[in-house]
């Protein structure tokens, strides 16, 4: 076999540094699916947790995302409408307004989803007792995300930040992270809580395959053609 076998040194060359590539993009993509499982397996703890209490000072909010959490305090002002899609993926917007907590900062507070079509705001308690949600981080900004318009109402994005400074929050006044509300009213109720939307793709198995199988597939073409031409030159 070895006789028959010439591919030729630049064609070699060229195919160990394919070959080199394709292998560590396969390396690359399986050693993402333990941190990535160990993700959504934390995510998937934490929101079906007992809450816990609203930390008085939360430094790294990552830490505690998409842990539930509870709190009691006094809606600030009238709420902001961002558009967003719900978990059946209905687009409409989310209901955003600051709740002072008792002996704390304010919380921007995700009050739930409403439909469109919604002519009239549904009315959102003034005062929360035992208030429970989840904790996001600050939403950011995709390649198509249009920008906020505090101004003319326009809100695309939920930037916890650029809400703060609309409802007149100075930087030390607010949490740096906001919380998704569970459903306040009955089931089905406007506005709609407890739509979180865990949008975290695991597919680092099946691009480890491809780049793996992308590799075997070189180089049988490689040894096939390597046979071939030295047959012909033999």
């Amino acid at each position: 076999m070895f006789k028959t076998f010439k591919p030729g040194i630049p064609l070699t060359i060229s195919m160990l540094v394919a070959l080199v590539i394709l292998l560590s993009l396969g390396t690359w993509q399986a050693r993402k699916i333990g941190p990535k499982t160990d993700l959504l397996n934390r995510i998937e703890v934490g929101l079906q947790a007992e809450p816990m209490p609203l930390p008085v000072h939360l430094d790294d909010p990552k830490s505690v995302e998409y842990r539930r959490v509870f709190f009691d305090g006094k809606r600030l002002a009238e709420p902001i409408k961002v558009f967003g899609i719900n978990q059946s993926g209905g687009s409409g917007y989310f209901l955003y307004a600051p709740v002072q907590k008792d002996h704390g900062m304010a919380v921007l507070v995700n009050f739930g989803w409403i439909p469109h079509a919604t002519r009239e705001l549904p009315e959102l308690p003034t005062r929360v007792s035992n208030f429970t949600g989840v904790l996001m981080s600050s939403a950011t900004p995709g390649t198509m995300t249009l920008p906020n318009d505090s101004a003319g109402g326009s809100w695309f994005l939920a930037d916890v930040h650029e809400m703060a400074a609309h409802f007149g929050l100075r930087t030390k006044e607010y949490y740096h992270f906001r919380v998704f509300a569970d459903q306040v009213g009955k089931g089905g109720e406007l506005p709609l809580g407890g739509q979180i939307r865990v949008d975290i793709p695991n597919d680092h198995l099946e691009y480890a395959f491809t780049w793996y199988g992308l590799a075997a597939s070189l180089l049988g073409i490689f040894i096939a053609f390597g046979i071939k031409r030295g047959r012909k030159a033999a």
